[in-house]
């Protein structure tokens, strides 16, 4: 179909640059938005499941620091899905891009996921990324980063929205967010390089 060509053709600057006025930039506009929201929903799902759980696991302790569920009780419980945190997922698929990176990331991914977040929400309500460009860059420079790392976040980036929004991320909605991810990469890429110089 000629729309979905239309929309994909169009380049991330026409949707998230200056306020585009196209109807096809203002639904790709749109869709990310309302995708990046479900994303996000998850996101607080998984870490409202967490907290509930570690509840959940303290209040069924007793005084004297026992369980009090039996082993034939925990067979009777229901079995829960856990959603993971967004930031715990990305860094799973990252390491299957980069494993080489996997000893120079901090224990403390949160700082990831906030990073990730900030650039994506930045991109979607077109405001500059290249702010966020530069201190990814001096945050960075002392890892010898190489064009497959940047890459590999990409994909991974993506891998891990499309996970996110399930049955709701079609062809053309991932082909947006590809667009999207890879331009916010570029973007950290060009500021890496002009620091590494």
């Amino acid at each position: 179909n000629s729309w979905a060509r239309q929309t994909h053709k169009s380049s991330l600057h026409d949707t998230m640059g200056s306020e585009a006025s196209s109807p096809a930039a203002r639904y790709r506009k749109e869709l990310l938005k309302l995708s990046w929201r479900l994303v996000l929903t998850v996101q607080e799902q998984a870490k409202s499941a967490q907290e509930s759980n570690e509840a959940s696991r303290h209040s069924a302790l007793r005084d004297d620091g026992k369980s009090e569920i039996s082993r034939q009780d925990t067979n009777l419980m229901p079995a829960t899905v856990i959603v993971r945190p967004f930031h715990e997922d990305f860094m799973t698929q990252f390491f299957k891009y980069c494993p080489d990176l996997k000893t120079k990331f901090p224990s403390d991914t949160t700082l990831v996921s906030k990073m990730i977040q900030s650039f994506i929400s930045n991109a979607i309500e077109s405001r500059d990324v290249g702010k966020l460009g530069r201190n990814f860059a001096r945050r960075h420079r002392k890892y010898s980063l190489k064009d497959e790392h940047f890459e590999g976040f990409a994909s991974a980036l993506v891998d891990t929205i499309q996970t996110r929004i399930g049955k709701f991320g079609t062809i053309e909605l991932i082909k947006i967010w590809r667009s999207v991810t890879e331009d916010i990469v570029k973007s950290m890429q060009k500021e890496y390089n002009k620091m590494m110089r």
